[in-house]
């Protein structure tokens, strides 16, 4: 599965919804704002203080993978992912089980 433009937080405007509107989580890895929605939109936010671009880069990329593997099991709603600073080290499966763990405890 590919990640389309239909699964994405895209603009300002829909990040500011789900942070104002939605619930924080906070993990040993990752942040999560979720919200109620029709269907599972994700969106990733990585600080310049996270780290250099190829860390972010990386993390962007494991938190892809992650919802693309878990995205049949999410409830629906929009989520915004922040990473934290132990998310550095952090495996695929790892924040993927976090990202599962967070998402359901704000339900």
């Amino acid at each position: 599965m590919s990640f389309p433009k239909s699964l994405r937080l895209r603009t300002r405007r829909e990040f500011q919804r789900v942070s104002k509107g939605g619930e924080r989580n906070v993990g040993r890895l990752i942040c999560v704002d979720w919200r109620p929605a029709n269907k599972p939109k994700l969106g990733i936010s990585a600080p310049v203080r996270y780290g250099t671009a190829p860390e972010r880069s990386r993390f962007k990329r494991l938190v892809r993978e992650a919802f693309r593997k878990c995205y049949a099991t999410l409830p629906r709603g929009e989520a915004h992912v922040v990473p934290r600073q132990a998310a550095k080290g952090a495996q695929e499966s790892d924040i993927a089980k976090e990202l599962i763990r967070l998402i359901h405890d704000t339900q």
